[in-house]
């Protein structure tokens, strides 16, 4: 999956499928002739003429240098570069939002491990402090497994985003180490926005202050600290957990 100047390619027969049926804009579908038989591929194909994309087909080896990865399966989608949503959009949307901030993001391969866990976690967007990586490039998309069509990615102030939390009495929680009650004792049903740190740093004194509460994951003594992608994840799933306790 990359990015270009006006499209996203995704690469892979689960990620075009899914794509086909995320909302977004797909331009094209490339298909490898040496594909053409294959059963998955006449599902995309039929999928994407139900839904009016052009598909058109193309010589292998054509389709695999457009390819960032050894391996399209045959199939590359261009989806137009997803528009950037507004976090008030978000929250006027939907009342018990699930959003997740990222402090100063230095790796382009978090930024994409945390956007696919994001979207299979539920979250409503992410957003993330400008002063890191920010926006979807080549590899963020690639590593995210098509999360970038769902998940929206807002580059924003985290004080601006805290005080529009706030507003809307979505409770900013951070998660730093040995600060708070742990993440299986704290409450974490309902909307909820979760701040995590970067990989360098942990919260600073001005975030810490704009939180209503903070959470830890607990940890053998001699770990210093998780990998921001690894402590999403875990935390962004107990609350999923919390919340499937009480339906």
């Amino acid at each position: 999956m990359a990015k270009t100047a006006d499209f996203v390619t995704l690469e892979g027969r689960n990620m075009v499928r899914d794509a086909l049926t995320s909302g977004q804009k797909i331009s094209t579908v490339l298909i490898s002739s040496s594909s053409m038989g294959d059963p998955k591929i006449k599902e995309i194909e039929k999928l994407a003429n139900s839904k009016g994309v052009k598909t058109q087909i193309m010589p292998t080896d054509e389709l695999l240098k457009m390819a960032e990865s050894r391996n399209p399966q045959g199939v590359i989608a261009l989806m137009d570069v997803p528009e950037i949503v507004s976090l008030k959009q978000i929250l006027l949307a939907k009342r018990n939002s699930f959003i997740l901030l990222l402090n100063h993001i230095d790796y382009e391969q978090n930024l994409g491990a945390i956007l696919r866990t994001a979207w299979a976690a539920g979250v409503d967007a992410v957003v993330v402090s400008p002063n890191g990586v920010h926006e979807i490039t080549p590899v963020v998309a690639k590593v995210s497994m098509g999360g970038v069509a769902y998940v929206p990615l807002i580059p924003m102030s985290l004080f601006q985003a805290m005080k529009m939390l706030h507003e809307y009495a979505v409770p900013v929680v951070g998660v730093e180490v040995e600060m708070g009650k742990t993440m299986y004792e704290q409450k974490l049903t309902g909307p909820v926005a979760f701040l995590m740190g970067g990989e360098s740093e942990g919260l600073s004194e001005p975030l810490q202050k704009e939180c209503d509460y903070f959470i830890n994951i607990p940890m053998q003594k001699a770990v210093a600290s998780l990998n921001v992608s690894v402590a999403t994840a875990l935390v962004l799933y107990e609350k999923n957990r919390q919340e499937s306790k009480e339906l």
